[in-house]
């Protein structure tokens, strides 16, 4: 049976603790709100509204204001950093394309030289070939000076080689 607490009686089947608690959060966080908007004003309790409105209300408009164009300034900032961000992240995917286009172009010649080699009748197990920004460097050895030659002639005859690197060695009879 609920007990009538200052001549009100109890509703819905709650206590009047409850309604105390209730009430006491409420009255809690109103204190809390006036106690951020007493921080954040930046006017002294004897500052008048610079807009001219007047009043509390005058004061608090303005520092709303204030605060909304601070918010839109920060904002701003970070839209500004959102983009350089952005612009760097795609120079740098647009360099690691440009660099794995690059290299699948030196697999492709270096693959053209061990074919051109092949066909010419070298032994393509003991010529290495590599191949960096389309410079061909050919290494290993050959049984004499003629091949060596064919070797560095066939390697310039592929289409896109730019420049040939000879560093083969000729076999002497004695090995």
């Amino acid at each position: 049976m609920c007990r009538v607490f200052l001549g009100a009686p109890c509703i819905r089947g709650k206590t009047h603790q409850d309604f105390g608690v209730r009430f006491f959060h409420e009255g809690l966080i109103g204190v809390a709100c006036l106690g951020l908007l007493a921080v954040g004003c930046k006017r002294g309790p004897d500052e008048r509204s610079v807009s001219g409105s007047g009043g509390a209300l005058g004061v608090v408009g303005d520092d709303l204001r204030g605060a909304a164009k601070q918010t839109e300034k920060a904002a701003k900032d970070i839209g500004h950093a959102t983009v350089d961000l952005a612009d760097k992240a795609g120079q740098h995917l647009e360099h690691l394309t440009d660099k794995a286009g690059a290299e699948s172009q030196d697999a492709w010649i270096t693959t053209k030289v061990k074919s051109a080699l092949t066909a010419g009748g070298l032994d393509p197990l003991h010529v290495h070939v590599d191949t960096n920004e389309k410079v061909v460097t050919l290494s290993g050895t050959v049984p004499s000076a003629a091949e060596r030659a064919r070797a560095v002639t066939a390697a310039r005859t592929v289409t896109q080689v730019l420049d040939v690197k000879d560093h083969l060695f000729v076999k002497t009879e004695g090995r």
